[in-house]
């Protein structure tokens, strides 16, 4: 099956479709005009790749079966949410193998319930929720789970084999491709649109989340809850868990450490040129210090979690010793001890605050840390210039805005007790 360019009348009906589309769901404009269309004889539906382009069979866009403009716009609304909702990289995600017409069917249903709730009018038959019998409102892995449980009406039929002659919404719903698709078939056409690369398309995505959200906030228009949900996660990404953010500085850290390789005539090298002693090289045994502030406002729960944490990145790290030299500090820094997990750090003190006396103590340790990380609320003085060593300030707040930025040549790394107790 070969694809071509729209021809005249097939381009004026596809338009007024996009034109009717936008009047429903404006907030989706700008992915509707991303789309490339293409004309698919004999698809008899029209379906999405996950380069954005559209094919469409011609006719149902022109000739004695061709949809009325309502139709082909609700139509264009559904193939946009596929890509929109990003169902070809969710269907990735998914245990394999995947049944494509159970998530033909999942992705249908989480689309077509806002579709409703936006008022676009869509042809009869199409899958729903409740068709799949499910609650409004969730998401395509629940819908999919549901499907392909072997007791569900619909299993037999949603998990019978497909392939290419099977009319789905594509590849870019992540489903099955069709024959039409580029690249799907032998003797595609060299001038077809090249779409939407990966980058791009994730750009469109993400600008057409921040109109939904201007647009349901600024009082022109009402957004049905499913799709200003879609919205808000787009443009909200899943945080980082400080854990690995603390690791990382860490890591880091005692990377450079370890590159810092130099010259010693203590131990000659074992190449030597007659009559001249050459040095060898020497890479330094990265050593940590962790100076943690016990001065009331800090929770030992919390406290213990950041040291344990420090210790196993400095465990699989190659440290001295595979241990840790932890400093206790409030107003006064306590002796040196060393931790070989968490909870085996006594914490001692409760007065005033000031890291820079266990920032000192650190630095006296012999042999002294190549890497220091203080655990504090972050209310204390800090250096006015380097200590020697690379100095990550691990800032334990529940409102890390609050707290006073630490030195610029610190690493800061924000740590929320929520996500200990989690």
């Amino acid at each position: 099956m070969r694809t071509r360019a729209l021809e005249t009348g097939e381009r004026e009906a596809f338009r007024l479709g996009r034109m009717l589309a936008v009047q429903h769901m404006p907030y989706w404009a700008r992915a509707l005009f991303a789309l490339s269309p293409l004309a698919a004889p004999d698809l008899a539906t029209f379906a999405v790749d996950a380069r954005w382009r559209l094919y469409m069979d011609p006719a149902l866009l022109t000739g004695p079966g061709r949809w009325d403009t309502p139709t082909v716009a609700a139509v264009l609304l559904h193939e946009i949410g596929h890509l929109l909702r990003d169902h070809a990289g969710r269907a990735q995600a998914m245990p394999a193998p995947l049944e494509h017409t159970a998530w033909n069917f999942a992705g249908d249903a989480e689309i077509n319930d806002d579709l409703l709730a936006a008022g676009v009018a869509l042809p009869e038959g199409v899958v729903t929720p409740a068709t799949l019998g499910c609650a409004d409102g969730d998401v395509a892995e629940h819908y999919y789970a549901a499907i392909c449980d072997e007791s569900h009406p619909m299993h037999d039929e949603a998990t019978a084999a497909t392939g290419m002659d099977d009319a789905g919404c594509g590849s870019g719903a992540g489903c099955t491709a069709v024959a039409a698709e580029i690249g799907a078939s032998d003797g595609d056409d060299a001038a077809a649109p090249a779409g939407l690369a990966e980058a791009e398309a994730e750009r469109v995505r993400t600008l057409t989340a921040r109109d939904t959200v201007s647009y349901g906030s600024t009082g022109r228009g009402t957004v049905p809850a499913g799709i200003a949900r879609w919205a808000s996660d787009v443009l909200t990404p899943a945080p980082i868990p400080w854990q690995t953010i603390l690791a990382a500085a860490v890591r880091r850290s005692m990377a450079d450490a370890a590159g810092r390789m130099n010259y010693t005539y203590s131990r000659p090298s074992r190449r030597q040129i007659p009559h001249i002693v050459r040095p060898a090289m020497r890479q330094p045994m990265v050593t940590v210090a962790v100076v943690v502030d016990t001065s009331g406002s800090m929770s030992p729960t919390e406290l213990d979690e950041a040291v344990g944490q420090v210790h196993r990145v400095a465990r699989t790290s190659g440290v001295a010793g595979s241990s840790v030299q932890v400093i206790t500090c409030d107003a006064q820094a306590t002796a040196a001890q060393r931790a070989t997990g968490a909870g085996t750090v006594a914490l001692a003190g409760g007065g005033g605050t000031d890291m820079r006396v266990g920032i000192a103590a650190a630095m006296r340790l012999r042999p002294a840390p190549h890497v220091v990380v203080v655990l504090t609320d972050g209310f204390t003085p800090w250096p006015d210039t380097g200590i020697g060593a690379r100095l990550i300030c691990g800032l334990i707040a529940t409102q890390p805005e609050t707290v006073p930025d630490p030195p610029a040549w610190a690493t800061r790394v924000d740590i929320r007790p929520q996500a200990v107790a989690a």
